[in-house]
């Protein structure tokens, strides 16, 4: 029996790392503070879940589906920083907004790849692109980084194959946390 993709990919190590602190305590002076991925184990602070009360109560468009890429105003907002950061042309028609990085990597590997293709990654690379290229059926090339974490643009156009369909860079490199200078981005 063949397994789906879903089956065969591996668990993500975040789970497993917070197991290692059970039974750990800490004390107030010294008190551990989670920053190990985006996935608060935490509520956010009073003053926030008020403020988030406050529009549940009193905004009746926050029920509500808001525009499928984004509103308007973030979206040309987004574009004009992108463009003047990157000295380019960006305009809100390319923008998209997402509900966080993950769904945007996944927006853009469903969009630029079929299965078969190849995506080439630095390693270390963060657990969850490598999940979804596994479970979009895309070939993750490695790309080794250099002693100081960065890629060399020189191995990258050597893993360049016709199934080749992106080079994805993260910057700051998760889980890596190096920021990538922009000359060689």
């Amino acid at each position: 029996m063949t397994l789906p993709r879903t089956a065969t990919t591996f668990f993500p190590p975040v789970m497993e790392a917070r197991r290692w602190l059970d039974g750990v305590t800490f004390t107030d002076d010294r008190p551990l503070i989670n920053v190990s991925q985006a996935a608060p184990v935490d509520p956010p602070p009073e003053g926030l879940r008020r403020a988030m009360a406050e529009v549940t109560l009193n905004n009746d468009e926050a029920h509500l589906y808001g525009p499928v890429l984004g509103l308007p105003e973030l979206r040309a907002e987004l574009a004009r920083q992108t463009a003047e950061k990157y000295a380019g042309v960006v305009t809100d028609e390319q923008v998209c907004i997402t509900s966080g990085c993950n769904q945007a990597f996944a927006a853009a590997i469903a969009t630029l790849c079929g299965e078969g293709d190849e995506v080439i990654i630095p390693t270390p690379w963060y657990f969850n692109h490598k999940m979804w290229l596994d479970m979009s059926g895309v070939t993750a090339v490695p790309l080794p980084v250099e002693a100081d974490m960065l890629p060399d643009p020189d191995k990258a156009a050597a893993a360049i194959t016709p199934r080749t369909r992106a080079i994805a860079l993260v910057t700051p490199n998760n889980p890596g946390g190096v920021e990538y200078p922009a000359a060689l981005v």
